[in-house]
């Protein structure tokens, strides 16, 4: 089991527990057989008008999160952890016994699609021009760590990953062979010997069983379909003729249930489920939730997760003013965690002006934003319609974060083999920079922009022929060569061998491991690339450069401030 590092687990997990809150949706607060308020049925979505690719501002409801929690009043009261049912697995029951106090989590707030016409956020992000490189792959699986989702979902049915562990007959000399074949979705034995029994469909990690189904605690809780409308925006099913799409068509979702259908969630249930989505074959792992307190229970769980080559990607926040119910006593743009973690890609929201979301948490944690406020159609789900209703619009930048899931799925159907470190030089480095960062390769308030799927899946496309590395020209302060100073301006340059490839320049600060990039530039044999840059993109203490071409990178030079 050293694979696992259960032991390390062990010991980090018994420190710890944190508090997660933020945008989320409620569909209907109290059940009844009506359309609930801001849903739209399959028919009404195939009849909205076309999107317009403008950047004046549209008349649109306030921005905050739709649903801010913890509630003043909440719908049901918060269970203990000890009320939580006893697992199934004694994997997870092994996790949830060494915590010795838990806190709680609360959710954060061209294709035939019919959704697809109105759907502004694939304009702003170039989706269309994306999809004439790829439109993904079904071998790429997102896990999405989230509440219950609808599984029956017209738009979702088809995506949800199988795992081929789990199903079909059992066979002599299996290690769940009774004499007689046996169905693996239901024999209730671990078939194949990850630790949790008939895990066909991912998991529940709140129940502690195999049905991440929404609703069944409580159909009309707070945060009942808010991992369908996450799920929704990671992998629905494209060019499909049905409901919306989304950057990539053909991803498989892993829905791993690890928050309530009332919103609360513990500790010891979010990082297992980190751990079992790495374990079970996740390419990618989207986290719409996050916490004021450093939890290093979640850090090791996210940095095992980087370790092995598996990207994380996670809302930033909604605590833009610091008013927001939750984030009182944080501060204006309080970045939340995991967002907040070494090597986790953190997201923020723009809305259809392409301007920061008001609610959207901001500052030098901050790595890219995403479409996150506003007319945004996903998936949903409410006790009386399960299979066919939408979205009218999502507030929060939970909503901000699958884009950004879904966009490296994008990239890994072209470029499977990417580590996190390519992923992340891929993502953050293509941005489109809106006029609000008046032309600077990163600010606090953008990071480094809004995420462009269609230069990320040309540049991903060009760098699969790189064999080379290429070679770093770094200009240091004035005072010494491998220093700088606040606020003055540096000189970065790339050379290549490859006759014509794309190169960046990559930053990372050696404390925090926070990231900073140069974007993507055509390089080759008979052009270089030259960056002029300010050092208020960079903080206090040292940075690690490189020159990079996909997984090819120069040696490292190190700037410190002085």
């Amino acid at each position: 089991m050293s694979k696992h590092r259960i032991s390390a687990r062990i010991a980090v997990l018994a420190t710890s527990g944190f508090i997660v809150f933020g945008g989320l949706i409620i569909v209907n607060q109290t059940f009844n057989t009506s359309q609930p308020e801001d849903t739209i049925t399959s028919e009404q979505l195939s009849q909205q008008p076309p999107a317009q690719d403008t950047r004046e501002e549209p008349e649109q409801k306030p921005e905050k999160p739709t649903v801010q929690v913890p509630k003043p009043e909440p719908q049901a009261r918060t269970p203990e952890p000890d009320e939580r049912p006893e697992s199934s697995s004694e994997k997870q029951e092994t996790i949830r016994e060494t915590v010795p106090e838990e806190q709680v989590y609360y959710p954060l707030l061209t294709a035939n699609d019919p959704g697809y016409a109105a759907s502004w956020p694939l304009v702003t992000m170039k989706a269309s021009a994306a999809w004439d490189i790829t439109t993904g792959s079904e071998q790429t699986v997102v896990a999405v760590i989230d509440g219950g989702y609808g599984l029956q979902h017209e738009d979702l049915v088809d995506a949800w990953y199988i795992n081929p562990g789990e199903t079909g007959l059992t066979q002599a000399g299996d290690q769940c062979w009774t004499g007689n074949p046996e169905d693996k979705q239901t024999n209730d034995c671990d078939d194949d010997g990850n630790g949790y029994a008939d895990d066909w469909r991912g998991w529940n990690f709140v129940l502690g069983d195999n049905n991440p189904a929404a609703g069944r605690e409580n159909p009309n809780g707070d945060g009942v379909a808010h991992g369908t409308q996450v799920a929704g925006l990671v992998g629905a099913s494209g060019n499909n003729g049905t409901g919306i799409a989304t950057l990539s068509w053909n991803t498989k979702v892993m829905p791993l249930q690890a928050l309530s259908d009332d919103g609360p969630g513990f500790t010891s249930d979010v990082a297992a489920a980190v751990y079992y989505a790495v374990d079970n074959g996740a390419d990618v792992i989207n986290m719409s939730l996050g916490g004021s307190s450093y939890d290093p229970a979640l850090e090791e769980a996210t940095t095992y997760a980087y370790e092995n080559g598996v990207p994380v990607v996670a809302a930033s926040g909604n605590c833009g003013t610091g008013t927001e119910l939750g984030c009182q006593g944080l501060g204006a743009g309080f970045i939340t965690y995991p967002a907040r973690n070494p090597h986790v890609i953190a997201v923020g929201a723009v809305n259809q002006s392409n301007q920061r979301a008001s609610f959207s948490s901001y500052g030098v944690a901050l790595d890219v934003v995403a479409p996150g406020s506003g007319t945004i159609n996903s998936p949903t789900w409410t006790q009386a319609n399960q299979t066919s209703l939408y979205s009218g619009s999502l507030f929060g930048t939970s909503f901000a974060s699958p884009y950004v899931a879904s966009l490296v799925a994008l990239i890994k159907g072209i470029r499977p083999d990417s580590s996190p470190d390519d992923i992340f030089a891929l993502v953050m480095a293509t941005t489109t920079k809106p006029s609000s960062m008046s032309s600077a390769f990163y600010t606090t308030q953008f990071g480094h922009g809004i995420i462009d799927a269609e230069r990320a899946v040309t540049v991903a496309q060009t760098l699969n022929a790189v064999t080379t590395a290429p070679t770093l020209m770094q200009a240091g302060g004035v005072r010494s060569e491998r220093s700088f100073d606040p606020n003055t301006s540096l000189g970065s340059g790339c050379v290549s061998q490859e006759v014509t490839t794309y190169c960046a320049i990559a930053m990372r600060q050696t404390s925090t491991q926070f990231d900073r990039f140069l974007p993507y530039t055509l390089v080759g044999t008979e052009t270089q690339a030259g960056w002029t840059w300010s050092t208020s993109i960079i903080a206090d203490g040292s940075w690690d450069i490189q020159a990079v071409q996909g997984e090819e990178r120069s040696p490292i030079y190190t700037l410190s401030r002085k």
